[in-house]
């Protein structure tokens, strides 16, 4: 089908289905413009509507979907872009980051500065600076307008974890390490001075040299990809291609493409549908005009021929200046453009076989291609190819890097072979004690997680030995100390970190939870607002900060705090959590239960969520749901004094009193033998049941014995007078 007879079609099924959604016939409409999608999968207006007749049937996340699709089409698509925003006002959880904005960074002591925003369909890329080395480099996660599941940001994870996990080659970008900034999953890769290939392609075709070595860089950086760990990069374009300041070619972004794949989410309904447009939203997230065939089939499982085939088409881009047109396969392109004796030429060859609509019929890996793309290039050059290069050897530089990504990932036991790996690299290239010290200190790093507290200390000791001028080192051997209880040791640490770098808002945080745990809660109040005021986006320090001011009565200004770190990160179940709480100490349940159901949400086997959801539905007679909560929480802790207390009070309500009142009070008694003002609340709480049941004079005892315990609280007083009038002894 040519481009007028592919752009005819698509108006006549686009046309109708924009007068379905104009008159508000939602169904028929989506029907329509899925089939137009399905006809012109290049045109970001086709998702644009498609998205609004998905949004008027309440497929909200379709309908992002949708959009999304439109901006990776086309990411300058302000309806896509305004869609997206228009259904998220109101609901979105936190923004993506703006230029000019600091992040705080886990592996860097200083932060990160944005200094430029990229996004494209359902990702954004962040050039940013760090502020201790000047470095650039660049972050990649996820468009935060499409509000992502947990499960996404796990599949994210897993995604990125393929790409640390490839060995450095010349032709493809590294994945230097991943952490989590203001609780988003960011890939660090290198900054590309030479920006990218499609940058270079804007300006026409290439002169023959410069696209054959690039075909070069770009086949020998996909077949280490495929060849070392069977990645299918799904994505592959000229976007992807990232140039060196030399003229370098590196492929970027291997595994982020199956990262976006949304899959599972949101489907019902979708069989109303044509399948290509179902694919396009429930299968990878290709770019269309590089898309294999074979993408557009739900289900289909991708080998390296889908590569191949986008791998066809961005070498056309570059012979030629030009894309085939939507709705054009590449492989009729050439076949229509070019006369008869070039396409018997080794390069166009190489083309059409890459591009063959049937994988059956292309190269079968890039081992191939490369035996056909070095027949083109002795064709045109007269010379033969240079052979692919060499896997590089990792430096242990590299490995620390490695080593780091692999903690923020969980993989720790990875992590540890890492580190051993670069120890031995180190020993071998003759590196100096700064790189042995850092390898001691992921390796430190990797045993404090897999509880290994005294191997982790003495790795540690080995660093700081070997680098005692490095704060990070004194910071992570003080946390060591902080989480084996050693107080004093772990503020020693940190106070040689300040020493040599007193501008380390985390070393500050750290010394401010010390201090509070040895209730020096004046010096705590400062260290903490020093690390505040050095990273005042940093949620974890912002936590730190409010947990000393509740310690303190000061449950307001801790409010302040929660309400902040909640403001950088909304998922965090940390700040959710005693968020909650200090809302009930302020006798705020109503918004103190919402907080608390959203971290639960997060955490649902929190002992502490638990138990103040018990008290917060309590204190709005919501019983049942107290109930259960209560339920839950003496599962989670098992049976302590305080929740068999709201065990008793709970049932009572729900069943008036009884035995089974009394026996959970004196469960409670027996519960806090070590906590007199619990054992007291419970031998009182007894004595209010039993005056219900019109047993005073057993009342009367349980009241003397609670008083005995602790004399100075009223409503035992006036419980016991209250036993005492029932038997006609009242005391004046």
């Amino acid at each position: 089908m040519d481009t007028a007879d592919a752009e005819r079609d698509y108006e006549r099924t686009a046309a109708p289905g924009r007068a379905a959604l104009a008159a508000g016939r939602f169904e028929e409409a989506a029907r329509l413009l899925g089939a137009a999608v399905h006809l012109r999968p290049d045109r970001a207006a086709a998702h644009v509507e498609l998205a609004d007749a998905l949004r008027g049937l309440g497929r909200a996340g379709m309908a992002r979907r949708a959009y999304a699709r439109a901006l990776a089409v086309d990411p300058s698509c302000a309806a896509a872009a305004a869609g997206l925003d228009g259904m998220d006002r109101g609901r979105q959880e936190r923004e993506n980051f703006r230029v000019g904005q600091r992040l705080a960074s886990q592996r860097h002591i200083g932060h990160w500065t944005v200094l430029d925003v990229r996004r494209g369909g359902f990702g954004v890329v962040y050039v940013v600076r760090a502020s201790d080395t000047g470095a650039r480099k660049v972050l990649k996660t996820y468009d935060t307008r499409l509000l992502w599941s947990d499960e996404d940001r796990a599949r994210f994870e897993r995604e990125a974890l393929t790409w640390v996990r490839l060995r450095p080659h010349p032709h493809v970008a590294p994945a230097e390490h991943v952490e989590w900034i203001e609780g988003l999953p960011c890939v660090v890769t290198e900054y590309a001075e030479g920006g990218d290939l499609a940058r270079r392609l804007a300006a026409g075709a290439l002169p023959p040299a410069d696209a054959l070595r690039f075909a070069r860089h770009l086949c020998d950086g996909l077949s280490h990809g495929h060849d070392q760990l069977g990645l299918v990069h799904r994505d592959v374009k000229p976007a992807n291609c990232l140039l060196t300041g030399d003229g370098t070619l590196r492929v970027t972004d291997f595994g982020l493409a199956r990262a976006f794949d949304s899959a599972g989410a949101d489907l019902p309904g979708l069989g109303e549908l044509p399948a290509a447009a179902q694919a396009l939203y429930t299968t990878v997230a290709g770019t269309p005009r590089y898309m294999a065939p074979e993408q557009y089939a739900p289900g289909t499982v991708l080998d390296t021929r889908a590569d191949v085939y986008a791998y066809g088409v961005v070498l056309l881009q570059m012979v030629t200046g030009v894309l085939p047109p939507a709705g054009v396969s590449a492989r009729a392109y050439v076949e229509r453009t070019t006369r008869r004796r070039t396409r018997r030429t080794p390069l166009y060859r190489l083309i059409r076989a890459c591009t063959e609509p049937d994988r059956e019929n292309r190269p079968p890996d890039f081992a191939a291609v490369r035996e056909l793309l070095d027949a083109a290039y002795r064709h045109v050059l007269g010379r033969p190819a240079p052979a692919p290069p060499e896997t590089a050897r990792l430096t242990a530089e590299e490995y620390v890097s490695r080593a780091v990504g692999l903690i923020h990932l969980d993989r720790f036991g990875e992590a540890l072979e890492e580190a051993a790996d670069g120890l031995r690299a180190a020993g071998r290239d003759g590196d100096g004690d700064v790189v042995h010290a850092k390898l001691w200190q992921v390796r430190g790093m990797a045993l404090g997680r897999l509880r290994r507290g005294e191997e982790a200390l003495a790795a540690y000791d080995r660093a700081v030995e070997l680098n005692p001028r490095e704060p990070s080192a004194w910071l992570n051997r003080g946390n060591q100390f902080h989480a084996r209880e050693r107080h004093e040791d772990a503020l020693e640490c940190y106070d040689r970190a300040l020493e040599i770098r007193p501008d380390i808002g985390n070393v500050w945080g750290s010394k401010a939870d010390v201090l509070g745990k040895l209730k020096r809660f004046e010096e705590a109040e400062e260290a903490a607002s020093r690390a505040v005021a050095l990273r005042p986006r940093d949620p974890n320090l912002l936590v730190i900060r409010a947990l000393l001011r509740g310690k303190q009565y000061r449950h307001a200004e801790a409010l302040e705090d929660f309400e902040r770190a909640l403001a950088v990160e909304p998922r965090s179940a940390l700040a959710l959590a005693n968020r909650g709480n200090t809302l009930l100490l302020l006798s705020r349940p109503a918004e103190a239960l919402d907080s608390l159901l959203r971290a639960e949400e997060l955490e649902p086997d929190d002992p502490n969520t638990a138990c103040n959801l018990t008290l917060a539905a309590y204190r709005l007679e919501r019983y049942e749901q107290a109930r259960a909560s209560c339920e839950k929480a003496l599962r989670l802790c098992g049976e302590t004094a305080e929740l068999l207390v709201h065990k008793g009070l709970i049932h009572a309500e729900l069943h008036g009193h009884d035995e089974a009142e009394l026996a959970c009070y004196e469960s409670a008694v027996a519960a806090a033998e070590q906590d007199d003002a619990w054992r007291a609340t419970a031998w009182g709480r007894k004595g209010a049941a039993l005056l219900a049941l019109e047993r005073p004079e057993e009342a009367l005892a349980c009241y003397d014995e609670s008083l005995r315990i602790q004399p100075d609280r009223p409503w035992l007083r006036e419980g016991r007078q209250a036993a005492l009038e029932r038997l006609g002894r009242a005391e004046a």
